[in-house]
């Protein structure tokens, strides 16, 4: 018989449990995508080239605006929170104030006429003597928080913070006053200068043009300084200076 031929010894299959998968050397392996790649180092010159470029710079400045706005130091672009939350003005945003206003119109012509007819300075003194006193009870929901948004334009309460805190009493005294019918020249002289002192800080920050909230209705109702604030304490200087001139 003849000889059988040696046939080549098979090496050995490798045990997928040694290396997890069986891996095919077949295929050629893909490249690694940019993103994965590890940025290349740059030398002294080329850094330096980079940062002292136009775009660099410009860069930099909008990331520090950006970073101090975030922490409220950013000058025109700070705002606190609530000043951030400000509705813009219209007529719903003053729906509650124009309501306010609407009841203490209805009173006054209500009482006018049970009294038996018009009367000016019986009308000036109930509309205020209402006023004084509806707007005092909202200030007095939130005394502290009424206070700090007040110091935020009132050129008395940023030099003296306690004058917030005692502001809602004052008009709380002169509406009883208005009411009880007091001396005029007492209570319409001290609403007068109120009134003035007032109508200085809101025009200030009604034409700086800064997102303020009006602290008229406190902290009940989120509304903004605007035109309607300046007519509102306008409207009251107006009647305590018709007042005093007229008696």
């Amino acid at each position: 018989m003849p000889p059988r031929k040696s046939q080549p010894r098979r090496k050995p299959a490798v045990p997928l449990e040694k290396y997890g998968t069986r891996r095919d050397f077949t295929k050629t392996p893909e490249p690694e995508p940019k993103s994965a790649r590890k940025p290349k180092r740059l030398s002294k010159k080329q850094g330096a080239a980079i940062s002292e470029s136009p775009a660099h710079e410009m860069t930099m400045k909008s990331d520090s605006l950006r970073t101090l706005a975030h922490h409220g130091h950013g000058g025109s672009e700070s705002a606190t929170p609530w000043e951030s939350s400000l509705p813009k003005p219209s007529a719903t945003t003053y729906k509650p104030l124009l309501i306010l206003l609407g009841y203490l119109i209805a009173v006054t012509a209500g009482t006018l006429i049970a009294a038996g007819g018009w009367d000016s300075l019986l009308a000036m003194r109930l509309f205020m003597g209402g006023f004084f006193i509806a707007f005092s009870f909202f200030k007095m929901l939130d005394l502290r928080g009424f206070a700090d948004a007040y110091r935020s334009y009132d050129i008395v309460a940023k030099v003296w913070p306690g004058y917030g805190y005692i502001y809602p009493f004052i008009e709380l005294g002169l509406g009883l006053g208005y009411i009880a019918n007091l001396d005029p020249w007492i209570v319409n002289g001290v609403t007068a200068g109120v009134m003035a002192i007032s109508l200085i800080g809101v025009l200030r920050a009604v034409l700086s043009k800064t997102a303020i909230r009006c602290a008229c209705l406190g902290t009940v109702c989120q509304l903004p300084m605007s035109t309607v604030t300046i007519i509102e304490d306008g409207l009251m200087l107006a009647m305590a200076a018709a007042t005093l001139l007229t008696i």
